[in-house]
This record gives C-alpha cells, structure tokens and sequence, in this order.
C-alpha cells in the first residue's frame, strides 16, 4: 500500500513524515464544528469482557457491518453511505482499536488485524446479531477478510472496495523498510499525528467544497490517532497475505468496487482479490479518496455490490 499524502511525488521523506507526527494539528479557522447530516445515532455498548466502546448501530433486516480504513474513523469513511444504508438495512459501525473510539490500544501492544476482527463480532455479539454483510474499505478488507475467515458463520456476504489480498509490491517492499525504521521516532512523539491522514485529502479539500465545509469536523476527527497507531497499522497491512486462505471463503457472496484511479492500493491488486474471490465486480473511476472527494459515486457503487450480494443465495 502506498501513502502519495507522505510526499507530492510518491516517495516518503522523514521531513515531511516527523512533521506530521511531532506537530501538530491543523486549525478549523475559527468556525462552528458541523458534523455531516443524516448520521446513524451513536450506542455505547458492553462487550462480553466487561469493556465499552461507542458504535453506530441501527437495527434492521439484512444488517451491513461497516470497516473503515487506515487511520479514520467509521463516520470518516461512511458518513455519506451510513444514511442511504440505514434507510434500507441493519447497520453496525465501529471505530477499530486505536482509532477514533474505538478500544484503546496499550502503548505496550501493536495494532493487529485478526484482533481487529474479533473485536468487531464482539461487538455484534453484544447487539445479538447472527449475521452480517461485511464491508470493508482499504484497512477494512484485511480486518474484513480475517471476521470472514475466523467467524465465517456469522458472513452473509462480502463487499470490498479500494483494498487487497496483500500489499507486496515494490514501493510497498520500500514502505516497510521506512516505517519500521520510524517506528520507534512514532513511539515517542507526543504529538497527535492527525497532519498525516489530513495532508491526504487536501487535494479533496481544494476542489470539493463539501470537504472544505466539513474541514473543521475531519480535522477533530481524524485527530484521535497516535503516531505509534498510524506507523503500527501500515506495517500490519505490509505483513498480511491472505491469498493463502482465500479458498476458505469459497462460496460467499462477494463483490468489490475496484478504484480505478487508486494510488494508494493498485487496481490490480483489487483486481487479485476479486479473482481470488470469485467476486462480482464494479470497476469505479475513482481515486482512494472517493468517498469524501466523490461520494455520489461511492455510496451508489457501494449500495449496488451490497445488493448483488444479498441476492445470491445465502452460505
């Protein structure tokens, strides 16, 4: 997986990369803090180890289990699909460990997806549901992928989007170098490390005047990660591989929404995941940022695969 918001021309500078960590956060101008419009209500929840953490949840038929992607939260990632979505299903959303509000993460522990995945049928546990569509964006196929593997009787059917089986290639072999080598800078900054994940939809900002209103939001928002977070979850996409367990999901609904314009996770790597999958797909003109830079796009492709899903016959 590459990260274009670390530098203009693709390839990751410390400068650039220690600013975003040691610094701090960018100001809202000023202005009232708005949050988008049509946002499911908020449920604090008990989880079967006595912990809590606070999820979107709507009750309903044919529920939609929604995975958000790196260093976001859910309301990031879904704020314009969770709307159409509840109007049409269940709906679960959560913040995944060390993101947002989502469960904390112990200075002494790293980021791991299958825990990740786990965390999430807690959750529905804990709202007793059975089972769920998946839908996982970018980071959210990975976690997606091990709820499916590890919790295959609770999966409905699978959408993923903008995400892959693995993330080898050679500016990802690069990547790894780097973030382990920065890791533990991350580990002692103090500061917030939201200059990273913002720096990235600044280009949306600029252009989309949606993203500029919601600015002062995404710049609290996206301001709950640590850096030691931020490091930890890239180096845990760079180490997972799926392909070897993809016939486990043999048989399950599956579609993917493939960004055709994604610099940050190649086409052709969501290309590979869907085949591996034998999965419907629908190929977007659309960068990795689509669902803040083009969210008409993204809500209709997405609502589209999860309806293809539910009309195959359930596993």
């Amino acid at each position: 997986m590459r990260y274009p918001c670390l530098d203009p021309g693709g390839s990751a500078t410390v400068v650039r990369v220690m600013a975003s960590l040691s610094g701090g956060a960018e100001r809202g101008g000023g202005g009232v803090v708005e949050e988008p419009a049509g946002l499911p209500p908020r449920r604090t929840i008990v989880l079967p180890d006595g912990s809590t953490i606070a999820v979107r949840f709507v009750p309903g038929s044919d529920p939609v289990l929604l995975l958000h992607g790196w260093a976001l939260t859910a309301d990031v990632n879904f704020c314009h699909l969770m709307p159409s979505v509840a109007a049409e299903h269940g709906l679960v959303a959560l913040d995944m460990r060390g993101h947002g509000r989502g469960l904390p993460l112990a200075a002494d522990e790293r980021f791991d997806i299958a825990r990740c995945a786990d965390d999430a049928a807690s959750v529905l546990d804990a709202l007793g549901i059975d089972r769920v569509v998946v839908c996982g964006y970018s980071l959210g196929g990975p976690v997606g992928l091990e709820f499916a593997r590890r919790h295959q009787d609770r999966v409905r059917g699978l959408v993923f989007a903008a995400t892959a089986m693995a993330f080898d290639s050679r500016a990802d072999q690069i990547g790894r170098v780097f973030f382990r080598g920065l890791r533990p800078l991350a580990h002692l900054s103090a500061g917030i490390g939201r200059t990273l994940p913002l720096a990235y939809f600044r280009k949306a900002r600029a252009r989309v005047p949606e993203v500029d209103r919601l600015w002062p939001w995404l710049n609290i928002e996206l301001g709950h990660c640590h850096p030691r977070v931020i490091v930890d979850v890239i180096l845990a996409e760079y180490a997972f591989d799926f392909r070897p367990h993809a016939a486990a999901l043999a048989g399950l609904p599956t579609a993917v929404v493939v960004t055709a314009r994604d610099g940050a996770v190649p086409p052709a790597d969501q290309r590979e995941l869907a085949a591996l999958l034998g999965a419907e797909v629908i190929e977007l003109d659309a960068a990795h940022d689509v669902f803040l830079a083009e969210p008409g796009k993204y809500v209709t492709a997405t609502r589209t695969a999860i309806g293809q899903v539910l009309r195959e016959p359930a596993p």
